[in-house]
């Protein structure tokens, strides 16, 4: 029988250690296979995105400030790609509806790998991350809606403007720099996505009248 105080790795109790090693070696093998050769530069960069996220995930919740820090540096190279994969895909004309799909959903995934994480570690409050990703994901839902019936409805200023101050809120609360100015981003970010959210929502009205 097993210690008291022992952990079986098949329930659960594997190590951070060993669960990098495992995401490693599912994340290489994906890198090496022909769906990944097949994707054009802007997808793989989307792709790259979301694999990053179990490593936020993994480091956010180690707490020290070391691994927090690495934390940090992974969630803003993964930020870096949100931004830089739209522009190579349109600088090279390779728009695909492959990416039209996955862009959107890495960046709901990113959100919710980091604010998660910052919950738990009570930096921020549940309320505050419900709202925020409630409305990513009812807006998501509606453009869905929308696209099933031939309508497009594309992203708005206020969006950019949402993800540009979740980031900044995500690294300011992960570094523990300034704890005010953490606090009142992620508070700037939820009223700024209540606010983008019920821009689309408008919009959406007025494609179908």
């Amino acid at each position: 029988m097993a210690p008291a105080g022992s952990r079986n790795p098949t329930l659960g109790g594997a190590s951070p250690a060993s669960r990098r090693t495992r995401w490693r070696g599912a994340a290489l093998r994906f890198l090496t296979s022909e769906g990944w050769r097949s994707l054009n530069l802007a997808n793989r960069l989307t792709l790259t995105r979301i694999l990053m996220l179990p490593l936020v995930v993994l480091f956010l919740l180690q707490g020290s400030y070391l691994s927090r820090a690495i934390a940090a540096l992974i969630f803003a190279a993964a930020a870096f790609t949100d931004w830089l994969d739209g522009r190579l895909a349109r600088a090279r004309c390779q728009v695909t509806p492959v990416g039209e799909i996955l862009d959107p959903v890495a960046d709901k995934l990113l959100m919710v790998a980091a604010l998660l994480p910052l919950v738990a570690l009570g930096e921020v409050d549940a309320w505050i991350v419900g709202v925020i990703l409630g409305r990513e994901f009812l807006v998501t839902a509606l453009r869905a809606v929308a696209l099933q019936h031939g309508k497009v409805v594309p992203a708005n200023r206020l969006g950019k403007w949402k993800m540009c101050l979740q980031v900044a809120a995500v690294l300011f609360l992960t570094l523990e720099l300034l704890p005010p100015a953490g606090t009142l981003l992620i508070w700037a970010a939820m009223i700024v996505a209540v606010v983008s959210g019920a821009d689309y929502f408008r919009q959406l009205l007025r494609e179908f009248t």
